[in-house]
């Protein structure tokens, strides 16, 4: 009995034409896991639906022989059942390929290309000759096969081990499949050929689909008319060493393999991209170690003149549940310029580094930055490249690096393009804060640091350390934060002597995911932006799962006091449904205005979205905006001394 399930985040799709699989029939193979199976020849075991070999690849269509064919398998078997319509079956001891035989081609998925093998099920005669299977032209003795007489010809029943196939003992997902009929009416000479397909091997093939990928073609696939795979990739992104088929079909990623979920079951969630084209990478890399693939995912949200890139990595979890385990904003494009960062892979750590940009000016730069994880970087701001690698339970930024030094004839070797040397010199403003960069030999400081880890019995080291203007004279402070603290000393900073820090309100340093700084209220001074993941257990009505809320928290320094000055809540999720909000800066009349807006949903829907909708303040954050109904920007401005909504 077939058990398919889809678990599925958002199913609309928005159609794009698609090229159709290889020309010829699919075969759709039986599950027979838990069925006793006689190699005997009688078919009684057996479904009565049988896919026919139709086509003819050589002599006269409609006239003897004819063909139909039923594939089954279990753990350790591959079935071949074939009822052959022939009034003579021309036989030796030889089997050769002039003589009667069906020839099941076999492609196994590897790499970009497959792996193909040809098997030779030759009846026998009765009383005359036994009958053999071939593999690549050699008998295989692990495998059996038998006749037995019909009306009119045949019915063939064969077992061929999974292990006759090398790549059986990883991959059983994305096969593809066909059977062909030869039929001899003399002794070598081929009177007709009929297949389920015209071609033999490879790509040429069409799909050979076990359980799980039989309930993703019938129940999404061929109702939403997504006839392939525009991306795939295979790999042990769950549970034991074989492999799953990772595929991007339309707007929608796809998992599924003959051990997931028990080969009975597929993931498809929806990838919030218009269409297949606006996936740029999809890859597998382990980056935890622990044996099994994540799923790296580079997609471009939005239009294709208009849009933000995202590198995005998937693993799955227990109960062979995927989760998102990381998010980066990687390029901007819009009507006014566009900013792409370089993404690169390399012993299991996430690189993202300066890369080209054109248009933007930092001055009038005010384009959303998301809320849900780290923004792009942008070139004003001096961080030439940040690493992140899975530490314990989850991503971290393990290393900052600035922009490369300028070379002797005065040019930085990062400024290779026009536009982004343009951005570099409109940073630095008259009255703006110099853009946050590394600090110094000199501007370490490191009485005042060993103070701070005394005072506070701080071990290891800064997850983000930085230095520019955020107090007192024009001198740049060191802004650095030390497990949850969010720490501020400099030379003119408290006469150099000591320190100022607020306690960041994460549950652990790990969820403080970002922090950068700019002039927010047009002081000159630079405000202290951290994005960071708040972590609350759901009530028993939802379940009793881990609610994720992200959060936007703005610092300034008063007085030569840290305070918060202002905190929004920018998403809500739990598990794979989320709400996403967006956050953008405006000129307004004092600096930059703040301006939470509403984004999108995944999963939930107005009526299904399990919270009350905030109106105030919830736990010390402005209200995350949810995307239904009419909702409206919520827009707060600098007062001169606090951040008021208008």
């Amino acid at each position: 009995m077939r058990n398919w399930s889809a678990f599925a985040t958002g199913l609309s799709l928005l159609l794009s034409p698609l090229s159709a699989y290889a020309a010829g029939r699919m075969i759709t193979a039986e599950p027979m896991a838990g069925e006793t199976v006689r190699i005997d020849g009688d078919l009684r075991e057996w479904p009565n639906k049988m896919t026919e070999l139709g086509e003819t690849l050589a002599g006269t269509a409609g006239r003897d022989p004819r063909a139909a064919v039923t594939l089954g398998y279990d753990e350790t078997n591959l079935y071949v059942v074939l009822k052959i319509f022939d009034k003579r079956i021309v036989r030796s001891a030889a089997a050769g390929p002039d003589e009667d035989h069906a020839t099941l081609s076999l492609a196994f998925p590897r790499g970009r290309d497959f792996n193909s093998y040809e098997l030779g099920l030759f009846p026998g005669n009765p009383g005359k000759v036994a009958a053999v299977v071939k593999l690549n032209g050699t008998p295989l003795n692990t495998a059996k096969i038998v006749e037995a007489p019909s009306d009119g010809g045949l019915h063939v029943e064969a077992q061929i081990p999974w292990s006759a196939f090398p790549d059986a003992a990883t991959v059983r997902v994305g096969l593809r499949a066909a059977v062909t009929y030869t039929d001899v009416d003399a002794p070598g000479s081929i009177a007709g050929v009929i297949s389920t397909a015209p071609g033999r091997a490879g790509r040429a093939l069409p799909p050979l689909l076990l359980e799980a990928e039989e309930g993703l073609e019938t129940q999404l696939l061929r109702p939403k008319k997504l006839s392939h795979a525009s991306r795939e990739v295979y790999g042990n992104v769950a549970g034991d060493g074989m492999y799953e088929r990772v595929a991007v079909f339309g707007n929608s990623l796809a998992i599924v393999g003959s051990h997931f979920r028990g080969g009975k079951e597929f993931y498809f969630a929806d990838l919030g991209v218009a269409d297949a084209s606006m996936v740029t990478r999809l890859q597998l890399i382990d980056f935890d170690g622990d044996g099994r693939d994540e799923i790296v995912i580079q997609k471009r949200v939005g239009t294709v003149e208009k849009y933000r890139e995202v590198v995005t990595v998937t693993k799955v979890g227990a109960n062979d549940t995927p989760f998102q385990a990381f998010a980066q904003e990687v390029a901007i494009k819009t009507a006014e310029g566009k900013i792409e960062n370089r993404v690169s892979f390399e012993n299991g750590a996430i690189e993202l580094s300066q890369g080209t940009s054109e248009g933007f000016a930092a001055a009038s730069y005010a384009e959303v930055t998301p809320g849900d994880m780290g923004s792009a970087l942008l070139p004003w701001e001096n961080v030439g490249t940040r690493t992140f690698r899975w530490q314990s339970k989850g991503f971290e930024q393990t290393e900052a690096t600035a922009l490369a030094a300028k070379s002797p004839s005065g040019a930085s070797p990062t400024m290779k393009h026009p536009g982004r040397q343009k951005l570099r010199q409109t940073a630095d403003q008259p009255g703006a804060p110099p853009a946050p960069r590394p600090p110094n030999s000199d501007e370490l400081l490191d009485r005042v640091y060993a103070l701070y880890r005394k005072d506070r019995a701080a071990t290891g080291k800064p997850s983000f350390d930085f230095v520019t203007d955020v107090a007192g004279d024009g001198s740049p402070e060191r802004v650095l934060v030390h497990g949850r603290d969010l720490v501020v000393f400099g030379k003119g900073f408290r006469g150099g002597l000591s320190y100022a820090f607020i306690t960041i309100g994460a549950s652990d340093p790990k969820d403080i995911v970002d922090v950068s700084a700019r002039d927010l209220t047009g002081d000159g001074k630079a405000e202290i932006i951290v994005r960071a993941v708040l972590h609350a257990k759901a009530s028993k009505a939802l379940g009793g799962d881990t609610v994720e809320r992200r959060a936007l928290m703005i610092y300034g320094v008063e007085d030569d006091t840290l305070a918060r000055v202002f905190a929004a809540e920018t998403s809500r999720a739990i598990g794979a449904k989320a709400v996403l909000g967006a956050v953008a800066f405006e000129p307004g009349k004092r600096g930059l205005d703040i301006e939470l807006r509403p984004a999108r949903a995944l999963g939930w829907t107005e009526q299904t979205y399990p919270f009350p909708a905030d109106t105030t303040t919830a736990g010390g954050l402005e209200p995350l905006l949810l995307p239904w109904g009419s909702p409206h920007p919520r827009t707060y401005s600098w007062s001169g001394t606090s951040y008021e909504l208008q």
